[in-house]
């Protein structure tokens, strides 16, 4: 695991040379292309390093309680999964956590444990944009990687039993099957909206675009400023995308014809 996580840092770093385990070059050539556009690297196969251990448990999900989370215990619940939750794990506060998403980590630190299979919760994204260097850059929380390890991993196979559904589509079901969202806001657990982050602001439009109302009360400060993000992401001609987060409102706009209504929707 330490090796595949330096192997990761020396990926978003400035290294032209990038040292891998012998036989996962398939893996890493696929993750340093994308994250990199096709810049100038060289993988430099290492012998001797070992393999993360033959599974020895079954399955696990990394829960948090929010939207995808929520869906995937309930898909998975007749396994029996063992849950995983990041804030057990040191690993989730230092210097790895600052590049890329959490998803790579999660799957390395399962495969560790030891389990055959770990399910987590990853939506569909059609929209990671063609030799875009920033884009690229959160490519861990897409199916793509998913898939990725899997083939990487075949004995510690990472699993997305939401990957073909966008998140309005699964709070949909959620609704309908009257499973309580318990873990999406940032400032609050066990059900409570904040209506101030960017996952409130998320959430209050996802469910809003298929006529759900989740019962956030929505800031008028997280509206002006998580709005005006949108609305300078496509007055650039759709590049300036804080944190790759604003082409999912234009999907919805166009989908299901989404109004950001200020007076209308903030409390």
């Amino acid at each position: 695991m330490m090796f595949d996580l330096n192997a990761r840092r020396q990926t978003f770093g400035n290294s032209r040379s990038i040292c891998v385990p012998s036989g996962s070059e398939e893996f890493w050539d696929w993750y340093v292309s994308l994250i990199r556009c096709g810049g100038d690297y060289e993988l430099v196969s290492v012998d001797g390093v070992a393999p993360y251990s033959p599974p020895t448990r079954q399955c696990a999900v990394w829960f948090s309680g929010g939207v995808e989370s929520s869906y995937t215990l309930e898909q998975v619940r007749h396994l029996n999964p063992d849950l995983l939750h990041i804030e057990d794990f040191p690993l989730f506060f230092g210097e790895d956590r600052k590049i890329g998403q959490i998803h790579f980590l999660c799957a390395a630190i399962a495969a560790s444990l030891g389990y055959a299979t770990t399910v987590i919760g990853v939506e569909r994204n059609d929209l990671l944009l063609a030799n875009n260097p920033f884009s690229h850059r959160y490519v861990e929380r897409s199916p793509a990687f998913v898939e990725a390890w899997s083939r990487y991993q075949p004995t510690h196979k990472l699993v997305s039993v939401c990957s073909h559904l966008h998140k309005e589509e699964i709070i949909s079901w959620l609704v309908e099957h009257g499973v309580e969202i318990t873990g999406t806001c940032d400032t609050y657990r066990g059900g409570r909206w904040c209506g101030d982050c960017y996952k409130c602001f998320e959430a209050f439009y996802s469910a809003k675009a298929v006529g759900i109302d989740l019962g956030i009360p929505l800031t008028r400060r997280a509206f002006d400023t998580y709005h005006s993000e949108y609305r300078r992401f496509v007055e650039s001609d759709f590049t300036d995308n804080f944190n790759n987060a604003y082409q999912h409102y234009t999907r919805l706009q166009i989908m299901y014809h989404l109004r950001f209504e200020r007076e209308r929707d903030c409390s």
